[in-house]
């Protein structure tokens, strides 16, 4: 998922997976990371069952930065 990928034309649920498991988080961790209270918003989305909004893609590469941002430092 590149980010200008991402902003052009949105998430896709391989994409939220690809995401996911390069910020190590499970789905129950991605949901809170995002908002969300529990694991099942995550399981749509990677399954393709509900949209990925603009919002959430946005939130996911804000999320993204800061976490290669962290990596950069330890480096």
């Amino acid at each position: 998922m590149k980010e200008s990928d991402t902003m052009n034309k949105g998430m896709t649920p391989k994409d939220m997976v690809m995401w996911r498991n390069k910020m190590g988080l499970s789905q129950q961790q991605a949901a809170e990371r995002l908002g969300y209270k529990d694991r099942s918003s995550i399981c749509h989305f990677e399954k393709g069952s509900k949209p990925i909004t603009p919002r959430i893609t946005m939130l996911c590469e804000l999320l993204m930065e800061k976490h290669n941002d962290k990596l950069a430092r330890r480096a």
